[in-house]
């Protein structure tokens, strides 16, 4: 794999270990979780599906490497946009991920 460009960090999809994407020197983005199922999830198969979930969200080929990390290997000029948004607004199992010091 290429080096590392740039880093962003994302909030809001898994308050214990939210993922980042990462923008590669050759042009590739990197979505990169610390868990995956997210660490709330006890079914270790619930997000079998989440590359094409990623793929229908920002519109272009998502390939799962292992994981915890999804490649885009030809981004658009709105993916990291796009990637950003999804991941933010992601709704699990149709409901807003609210971290326990939220409802505190």
């Amino acid at each position: 794999m290429t080096t590392e460009a740039s880093t962003i960090a994302l909030s809001g999809f898994d308050y214990g270990g939210e993922p980042e994407i990462r923008i590669m020197a050759d042009g590739k983005v990197v979505l990169a979780f610390e868990y995956m199922p997210p660490s709330f999830v006890e079914d270790r198969d619930a997000y079998g599906n989440f590359d094409q979930q990623i793929e229908a969200a920002i519109g272009v080929p998502v390939l799962w490497e292992d994981r915890e990390i999804f490649t885009i290997e030809a981004p658009a000029a709105d993916t990291v946009a796009r990637l950003t948004d999804f991941i933010q607004t992601y709704q699990h199992d149709g409901k807003w991920l609210t971290p326990p010091a939220a409802t505190q």
